[in-house]
């Protein structure tokens, strides 16, 4: 593992996946369950190559390394301090000929990177509406402050090759909004994953994936349950995090 160096306001997180480590901002934007969850779901064959659009602190990548059998993992972030983190996670790593960072727009993606070029997409985008106002690091991404779900989408679409895999989490009130926009951008939903954080509690996260130019038909699975009646990881959040 490389010497990297970490800044006063930071951390290293190990991210019980191999000996992968992150680093992390002890008060800044921090990675949540949805992005561990969402690359678990994400299945890729040998030598396809990956783009994570706004991929935040770099989780993603890192873990659809280890994860998956992928050529080439590309994360986009648009904000400088986040791609700087992710950046030196993937040095840190030893990961540098597999994942590469970019700080640009996902706006700008398809220019940078050519249409129908990439075997699969994967996206933790911002979830809420911005109303407006003051933002900061944490609303850039919560919020769609700097790019909206159906531009996400629309990128998605443009860089995926003809039968190639989108997977997205995403919060369960915004679901019509979330398949609205795949079907119009040509983007056929596949199979869907309901989270439920407890028992007691409703349904409050989709992970989707779809497939381009694909014909009808989908699969819902089974809610994936993060916490059992007792408050504990159930057993299938225990095997994704290997405790």
């Amino acid at each position: 593992m490389a010497e990297i160096n970490i800044k006063p306001s930071e951390r290293l997180d190990n991210l019980e996946c191999g000996d992968l480590k992150i680093i992390q901002d002890k008060a800044g934007y921090t990675f949540t369950m949805d992005s561990v969850l969402l690359a678990n779901r994400a299945r890729a064959n040998y030598g396809d190559r990956i783009i994570d659009l706004g991929t935040g602190s770099g989780v993603i990548p890192l873990l659809l390394s280890y994860k998956t059998t992928a050529k080439e993992i590309f994360g986009i972030e648009i904000q400088e301090r986040l791609h700087d983190m992710a950046s030196r996670s993937v040095l840190l790593n030893g990961l540098e000929n597999r994942i590469k960072i970019l700080n640009c727009d996902i706006k700008n993606a398809v220019k940078s990177f050519g249409k129908e070029c990439f075997d699969m997409v994967v996206s933790n985008p911002p979830y809420m509406k911005f109303g407006g106002g003051e933002f900061s690091e944490k609303d850039i991404c919560k919020r769609e402050v700097l790019i909206t779900l159906n531009e996400i989408i629309a990128v998605a679409s443009q860089l995926l090759k003809f039968g190639g895999n989108f997977f997205i989490v995403y919060k369960a009130e915004r679901l019509t909004d979330l398949m609205c926009a795949l079907r119009e951008n040509n983007l056929e939903p596949k199979r869907i994953t309901p989270v439920q954080p407890t028992p007691k509690k409703q349904i409050d996260t989709v992970i989707i994936e779809a497939k381009k130019q694909a014909q009808a038909g989908l699969i819902l699975e089974k809610p994936l349950l993060v916490f059992d009646e007792n408050g504990e990881y159930s057993e299938e959040i225990k095997r994704i995090y290997k405790q």
